[in-house]
């Protein structure tokens, strides 16, 4: 063997070893990875301990029921039955939890008194009250991890609501209705009414605005809609002094959630806010003005629960924060003025400022003159204000002006130009007078006159309205705007479709929508002065072909005719708009043009048809 022929097989030799380690190392990794593995599933369930599981989902029950809990075993799942946060001095969770319909119970929170100022004279709901459970549960491992709390919300034996959701709020007793609790008088006031109770006592808890974290779940029938952490305060001006009282709750990353609802509650919008309310109006007006230029609030109908027990049903709306703006109107930045004065800015006193400045103008000026008038359409979006107007008047809302359940929003001028996003706009808001109008004093609600109301609110104590009546195209054009609200979205047939919605229909108290527009379109006579007939428009279409909008509504042609009346003063204007696939022929009947937009006179009676055909 040469030299070259050994130096050639140590070469082989040494390539053969490098091989063989290479596949030694590569066994070893796999080895030591597969042992490894354990120890990290052990790690990693240190690190994040899971959720309790629940067998079943809450929601509601015909029969009574055994909950499982389950959690992996190295650890602990405790629970509690009472709303109250579960921790290792909770209850060990052994076993199936028996759920049972626990409506016969003794109230709780219906038997607290001093939910109102003078509470020795509160009589609290002896009769027992429907109620569910409320489970919350946290698995606690071997090493101390806390996993998150599941919450959940069960009803035996009875049914959900007809209407809309459940709404369980879930919460520590302290923090509501203990003695610092932002439902009750609270310590120091008590201590000042039980004492002597004269002079100036604290505020009751309830009267200061101050927010805690409780549980927010939405059931449907099948099951939770929404389970989330939120933030809840109580709301309202007079409200907070009835025994139950309105919540706002509020989505906040601080109380464990996100800063808006995880499921979007409203069409297409994601909502960081919302509030409670007691009356009807409040909730079905979003539904009957939906097609005009104000801002309106989402409702959801609910029976609400607190901590297991009913509480009331109510409505839930969206309110008026900067994200319902920033959903429904597409702007990031807002002003928005409340009773007179600028929310929520940091730049406060020149936003203040401007507003002060304009109402100030407003009430100072002769909008008979042209300029004026023109300086206040750059200004104000004209057609939100008239149906602003409007539809309180409709709703007989005794119990706004500028000071008063008002509220109006603008975003703020770029670079000192105006457009329409800049304008002031108006916001529909708390027109529940409705309910509560005195008929020993006022007579019955459909025939009071909202204009003449004089008890320092109302449209009387609107400053921009008796400015602005004084112009004569404003009184036209909102003649005519008045006139097609209450010919479309109070049209009692409307009315009628909304109610029904809500469980109601137009005997809702004592046929007020029936007999409302009546009275209504006699006040609006004598407000503007009209000294014309009032004579009927009858339209006629084919709703699958085209639509057909009169002065500043499109018209319901689902039947294929519409009609509404309207005053001879002034004329009306008919505009017709093809569908897709069609186009428009021309008008029959008093005026036989192919003109799409008409403005006639309505001396007389009028009968139009709008013919459209298949676009060749």
């Amino acid at each position: 063997m040469t030299a070259l022929d050994l130096k050639s097989r140590v070469s082989d030799w040494r390539r053969l070893l490098r091989r063989g380690r290479r596949k030694r190392i590569i066994i070893v990794s796999c080895a030591a990875l597969a042992l490894c593995y354990p120890v990290f599933e052990w790690l990693k369930t240190r690190a994040a301990a899971p959720v309790p599981e629940a067998s079943l989902p809450g929601g509601y029950y015909e029969a009574d029921l055994t909950l499982e809990l389950t959690a992996p075993p190295y650890g602990q799942i405790y629970y509690t039955t009472d709303g109250s946060t579960p921790t290792e001095n909770s209850q060990r969770y052994e076993g199936g939890i028996p759920i049972t319909d626990r409506s016969d119970e003794p109230n709780v929170y219906h038997s607290i008194q001093n939910v109102v100022r003078d509470w020795k004279n509160h009589t609290p709901a002896a009769q027992p009250v429907k109620k569910g459970t409320v489970i919350r549960a946290v698995y606690i491992s071997d090493w101390g991890s806390k996993s998150d709390i599941l919450t959940q919300t069960y009803f035996v034996g009875i049914q959900p609501p007809e209407q809309g959701y459940t709404l369980s709020l879930v919460f520590e007793d302290e923090d509501v209705f203990g003695q610092d609790g932002i439902y009750v008088t609270g310590k120091a006031y008590d201590d000042w009414y039980l004492n002597d109770g004269t002079g100036d006592g604290p505020l009751p808890n309830y009267m200061v605005k101050r927010e805690v974290g409780a549980v927010a779940e939405l059931l449907g029938e099948t099951g939770d809609v929404m389970n989330q952490n939120v933030g809840i305060r109580i709301q309202g001006a007079s409200g907070r002094e009835r025994w139950d009282k309105r919540f706002t709750l509020v989505a906040r990353k601080e109380f464990g959630g996100s800063p808006v609802f995880d499921t979007v509650l409203y069409d297409g919008v994601l909502t960081h806010s919302v509030m409670l309310k007691n009356q009807l109006p409040d909730a079905i007006v979003g539904d009957l003005a939906s097609d005009r230029a104000v801002a309106l609030q989402g409702c959801i109908p609910i029976s609400l629960y607190l901590n297991g027990e009913h509480w009331y049903d109510c409505y839930m709306l969206e309110r008026y924060d900067e994200q319902y703006f920033r959903q429904h109107y597409q702007v990031d930045d807002r002003v928005l003025v409340k009773n007179g004065t600028v929310k929520e800015r940091e730049d406060f006193d020149v936003q203040q400022y401007d507003y002060t400045a304009f109402m100030g103008w407003v009430q100072n000026t002769d909008f008979t003159d042209p300029a004026q008038w023109a300086a206040f359409q750059e200004q104000a979006d004209v057609q939100s204000y008239m149906d602003y107007i409007s539809i309180n008047f409709m709703l007989c809302n005794l119990d706004f002006g500028d000071y008063y359940n008002y509220v109006l929003w603008r975003a703020p001028p770029l670079g000192g130009r105006q457009g329409e996003a800049a304008k002031w706009k108006w916001c529909i808001y708390d027109v529940d007078a409705l309910t509560w109008v005195d008929e020993e004093k006022y007579g019955p609600a459909e025939a009071v006159n909202t204009f003449g109301f004089d008890e320092g609110k109302g449209i009387r104590y609107t400053s921009i309205f008796a400015s602005l009546k004084e112009n004569a195209e404003f009184r036209q054009r909102f003649a005519t705007s008045f006139m097609d609200i209450l010919n479309n979205n109070f049209a009692p047939e409307r009315v009628e479709t909304v109610l029904n919605n809500y469980g109601y229909d137009l005997d809702y108290l004592d046929g007020f929508f029936r007999k409302r527009p009546e009275y209504a379109a006699k006040y609006l006579a004598q407000e503007l002065n009209l000294t014309g007939e009032l004579e009927t428009l009858t339209v006629t279409a084919d709703p699958e072909m085209g639509s057909v909008t009169v002065n500043t509504s499109r018209v319901d042609l689902s039947s294929g005719t519409w009609s509404g009346r309207y005053y001879t003063d002034y004329p009306i204007t008919v505009t017709a708009q093809a569908n897709d696939g069609y186009e428009f022929l021309g008008w029959k009947g008093v005026a036989n043009t192919a003109d799409a937009s008409l403005t006639l006179s309505m001396d007389e009676g009028l009968a139009l048809e709008a013919v459209f055909a298949k676009t060749p």
